[in-house]
């Protein structure tokens, strides 16, 4: 199918080879690399001729209007001093990428003038040694270059986020191990970009529930307001318990140690998140079993631990509210999904009160 500048539908690397001053250098090199993986890191090396590609600048004082000058195909005689030499065993074919930038010629290299027209001279009698020669230094330059804009620059426009430098220092602000998938306590994995898109966030140790509220907006696109000290009873531990008896008895001092019961309120124990109003679709998915309802118990656990509890109001938007029918293709929950009332629609929008509790949360 021809496209609409009339290519018959080419790909990335024949476009390159027919219209290199189209691309950019850190580009192009990229793509050469993606051709030949099993070649050697450029400029990592000992021997270029075993790497992707070689590159070299022209020794002409002219002014380039891209910033590659040519492709070549096959170029295994470039880095050879001897003249002629243009066989090395099984060596694979090995293109030549000619580059305007940081040479030893041109107008802005170090070479004087004098020097260029003579190895121009030199290449017109088919003499190539000289030129060669220097470019063994051409290639290492060029080669520390690309090395230096993939190392310092962080977002490379030219590779896949995943396969960039990036990721490794979102994990390292967000707390993460390289690599890893950021689930906490919960059966659900929750996307990387979820947490990666907020290290800033996470790399502060004081996790608020403002910066909690923002990330559940920008996740979710629904409104979100989270209210702190929301109690909730703690079981006591069978060593802080009472027990009555001469021999066994401990934690029996009434008025100093002595509780009754198992368990004791807590005031610190959770917090309620408020989510809505929302249509009956999205309502839907923040109940339990709802695909959004694991991916905020997974948010929550990886924000807050997996010890705090968590309840969910949600908010029904007036007049979304379903009619209680009866249906074996799509069951309701009663209070969740079903209400008692006939057919009216309330005059206020419907809470539902839902507890989020990841797998690790204890009693």
């Amino acid at each position: 199918m021809a496209t609409d500048t009339g290519n018959a539908g080419r790909s990335v690397a024949e476009r390159l080879f027919a219209e290199p001053q189209a691309f950019e250098f850190v580009q192009a090199v990229r793509l050469l690399e993606q051709l030949r993986p099993d070649a050697a890191a450029l400029g990592t090396g000992l021997d270029p001729r075993r790497e992707a590609l070689l590159l070299c600048a022209p020794f002409t004082p002219v002014i380039a209007s891209a910033e590659l000058q040519a492709l070549r195909r096959d170029a295994l005689c470039s880095l050879s001093v001897e003249s002629g030499s243009a066989t090395h065993g099984d060596t694979p074919a090995q293109p030549e990428l000619e580059v305007n930038l940081l040479g030893l010629g041109g107008l802005d290299g170090p070479l004087p003038d004098a020097y260029q027209e003579w190895l121009q001279h030199r290449v017109r009698l088919k003499d190539t040694s000289a030129v060669a020669f220097l470019n063994l230094f051409q290639h290492r330059l060029l080669a520390l270059l690309y090395r230096a804009y993939r190392k310092h620059r962080i977002a490379d426009p030219f590779v896949s986020p995943e396969r960039g430098a990036i990721p490794t220092v979102l994990h390292g602000l967000a707390g993460l191990q390289p690599g890893a998938r950021p689930t906490v306590g919960t059966d659900t994995e929750l996307a990387p970009q979820a947490i990666l898109g907020r290290a800033g966030l996470f790399a502060n140790q004081r996790r608020s529930l403002a910066a909690f509220d923002v990330m559940v907006r920008h996740q979710f696109g629904a409104l979100a307001s989270s209210t702190p000290f929301d109690g909730g009873w703690r079981t006591l531990p069978e060593a802080s318990r009472t027990r009555v008896g001469p021999r066994q008895g401990r934690n029996n001092l009434l008025g100093r140690g002595a509780l009754a019961g198992t368990r004791i309120w807590d005031e610190h124990r959770g917090i309620r998140i408020d989510i809505g109003p929302l249509p009956l679709r999205e309502y839907e998915a923040f109940l339990p079993g709802g695909r959004r309802h694991a991916e905020l118990c997974s948010l929550a656990a990886a924000w807050f631990g997996a010890n705090l509890l968590c309840r969910l109001d949600l908010t029904l938007a007036v007049g979304e509210r379903p009619r209680a029918l009866l249906s074996a293709r799509a069951p309701q929950r009663l209070g969740w999904t079903a209400w008692l009332g006939g057919h009216h629609q309330p005059p206020s929008a419907s809470i539902t009160h839902v507890r989020l509790r990841s797998r690790g949360a204890g009693g």
